[in-house]
């Protein structure tokens, strides 16, 4: 079912997309609610420092992030969306409301409800588990 999902999301994403890797999908999940330092990415994907740095680099150069100096400590490095990021996030939110419409909207009210219940129950597991 998963592999199925993806191979549909991947469609109608689109070309643009395609280049993105796991874990600057991943990276673009982690910045959509929050700013990250490159230390707190750094601990989140379990890599040094300069890896993450360089992770970054790579999205900056395509402006899905973009790094801005900490005003309170000038030593410390900002990441957040860029304008790309953002786009990324919109097109993802037309892909999922067009996934709900399609399969989920065909489940009954208390199916889905319990879906909702497990679901955020797993992503609260899994950002728990990516944190420590």
């Amino acid at each position: 079912m998963t592999a199925f999902l993806l191979q549909e999301i991947r469609a109608m994403l689109g070309a643009e997309y395609q280049d993105l890797t796991q874990k600057q999908v991943m990276l673009l999940e982690l910045l959509r609610h929050q700013t990250m330092t490159i230390n707190e990415i750094a601990e989140s994907f379990s890599m040094t420092p300069s890896a993450a740095s360089q992770l970054v680099r790579k999205m900056e150069e395509k402006a899905y992030v973009r790094r801005d100096i900490n005003p309170a400590d000038r030593r410390e490095i900002i990441v957040r969306l860029g304008q790309a990021g953002q786009a990324y996030h919109k097109k993802m939110d037309e892909v999922e409301l067009h996934l709900m419409e399609k399969y989920y909207g065909k489940l009954r009210r208390e199916d889905l409800e319990k879906l909702k219940e497990i679901n955020d129950k797993l992503y609260d597991l899994i950002m728990k588990e990516h944190r420590s």
